[in-house]
C-alpha cells in the first residue's frame, strides 16, 4: 500500500463528512419510518448510501499498489471528484434541513397553550374539542372545511382544543405553521390549544420548526397534562411504534401507575393502533390496524384501564373498542378524506369516511360523552363511555 498523499487525506475527510451527514439524516425523528412507509424515498436514500460506498471503494483502489500506475491515478482522480461533489450535495442538504429550525419566531405568533395551570370551568363537565390532520400547505386539503371547523370550535366555549398533528404538509416549511398559528389566533377566541406532532410535521427535520410554534414549554413530544380529575397523556407516535422506545415506554408506565383508577385518562397520539382503512396501491402498505402500535402501546394502556385513546393519521372518523378501552380516530380537519375503505377493523363500532369535522368530548366524573360533529357543527354520532 502506498503512502497516503495530501489529496488523499482530503478525500478521506470528504468521505467521512458525507457519511456523517447520511447517518445524521438516518437518525432524524421519523425519517427511517418515512422511508419504510414510502418506498420511493427509501430507494433514493439507499441510492445515496450506495453512491457513498462506491466513492469509498474507488478511494481504496487508489491507495492499493496496482500494476498499472495510470489506473491508480484514474481511481484517485475519480474518487476525489465524486467525493467533492457528493459532499457539497450532502452539506447543502444539511444546511437546508437545519436552517428553518434556527430562526427565531417573529412577534405575534404566540398561542394560548394548554397546560397544568389552565383554568377550567368547574361548574360543569370539562369540555374538549379534538381534530387532526388539517394539512396546511397541501393543495388537496379542504381549506373551507378546515376554516369552518376552527371557527365553530372557537365559538363553542370549549375548555381546550386538542389538535393531533399533521399541521403542515411538509414540516420543514415554516410558512405553513405561521398560517396555522394565525388561523388559530383569529378563530379560536383564546381557547387553550394543545398540538401533537404528526408524521408530516416531522418531515424533513421539521421537529425543530414545529417546536418553535407548538409545545414550546415541553421537554419532549410526549407529555402529561392534568386537569382536575382528567389526565391527558400525549404520546409521540408518528408512522408506527418506532418512536416508542424504552425511555418513552418507561415514562408512560410511570404515568399510568401514578394515576388513580377513579380518575379518567385520555391518551393522544398522531398514529393510530386500531383503525379501519385501506391498502395503498402505490406502496403496498396497509393503512389500518397497526400491529406495532397495537402490540407495544395499546396492550399497555388497556392493562391500566385507560378509558380512551384518540388518534389521527387516517383521514376518517371512527370509534372502536378493545377490552375496556375505546379508540377514536378523527383525522378529518381538512386533509383529503380517505375515500376508499376496503378494511373494517374487527374492533370498529362506527365509522364515517365521507365527512369533515371534529370530536366533542364532555368529561364527567364517572363517564365521557362523545359526539362526532361535521364541519358545520351538526351531530353525526354519539356514544357514552364509562369510567374504567
Amino acid at each position: 500500500m502506498k503512502k497516503i498523499k495530501p489529496a488523499q487525506i482530503v478525500n478521506v475527510v470528504l468521505i467521512v463528512v458525507s457519511t456523517m451527514v447520511l447517518l445524521w439524516m438516518l437518525n432524524l425523528m421519523g425519517f427511517s419510518a418515512f422511508c419504510r412507509w414510502v418506498p420511493f424515498y427509501n430507494s433514493i436514500f439507499v441510492g445515496l448510501w450506495l453512491f457513498d460506498l462506491l466513492i469509498l471503494i474507488l478511494f481504496i483502489l487508489s491507495i492499493l499498489k496496482l500494476k498499472k500506475e495510470k489506473i491508480t491515478k484514474i481511481f484517485k482522480l475519480v474518487s476525489l471528484i465524486l467525493s467533492s461533489i457528493f459532499t457539497l450535495i450532502m452539506l447543502g442538504s444539511f444546511i437546508f434541513l437545519v436552517s428553518p429550525g434556527l430562526s427565531k419566531v417573529e412577534s405575534g405568533y404566540t398561542l394560548n397553550e394548554l397546560g397544568n395551570n389552565t383554568l377550567i370551568n368547574s361548574e360543569g363537565p370539562i369540555s374538549l374539542a379534538v381534530a387532526s390532520d388539517p394539512h396546511w400547505g397541501s393543495e388537496r386539503s379542504n381549506k373551507e372545511a378546515r376554516q369552518q371547523i376552527i371557527k365553530n370550535i372557537g365559538s363553542s366555549n370549549y375548555d381546550a382544543f386538542l389538535c393531533l398533528g399533521d399541521i403542515s404538509e411538509m414540516g420543514s416549511t415554516e410558512a405553513n405553521y405561521k398560517t396555522a398559528v394565525k388561523a388559530f389566533q383569529e378563530n379560536l377566541n383564546e381557547t387553550p390549544l394543545h398540538v401533537v406532532l404528526g408524521n408530516h410535521d416531522a418531515l424533513i427535520n421539521g421537529t425543530g420548526v414545529f417546536k418553535k410554534y407548538f409545545q414550546k414549554d415541553k421537554e419532549n413530544f410526549y407529555n402529561r397534562i392534568d386537569l382536575e380529575g382528567l389526565h391527558i397523556i400525549t404520546l409521540n407516535l408518528l408512522w408506527d411504534a418506532e418512536e416508542f422506545d424504552k425511555t418513552q415506554k418507561q415514562w408512560l408506565i410511570e404515568q399510568l401507575e401514578d394515576i388513580s383508577q377513579d380518575d379518567i385518562t385520555i391518551v393522544l397520539s398522531h398514529c393510530f393502533g386500531y383503525s379501519s382503512g385501506y391498502l395503498d396501491q402505490d406502496t403496498g402498505k396497509n393503512w389500518f390496524d397497526n400491529p406495532d402500535v397495537i402490540e407495544e402501546v395499546d396492550s399497555l394502556i388497556e392493562k391500566y384501564n385507560v378509558e380512551l385513546m384518540i388518534s389521527g393519521h387516517n383521514h376518517l372518523m371512527e370509534l372502536l373498542k378493545h377490552e375496556n378501552t375505546h379508540y377514536a380516530v378523527i383525522g378529518t380537519m381538512g386533509g383529503i378524506l380517505d375515500s376508499v375503505s376496503n378494511y373494517t377493523s374487527p374492533q370498529s363500532i362506527w365509522m364515517n369516511n365521507q365527512t369533515y369535522g371534529w370530536l366533542d368530548i364532555q368529561v364527567y366524573q364517572n363517564y365521557l360523552e362523545l359526539t362526532y360533529k361535521d364541519q358545520s357543527g351538526k351531530d353525526i354520532y354519539k356514544a357514552t363511555l364509562d369510567n374504567n
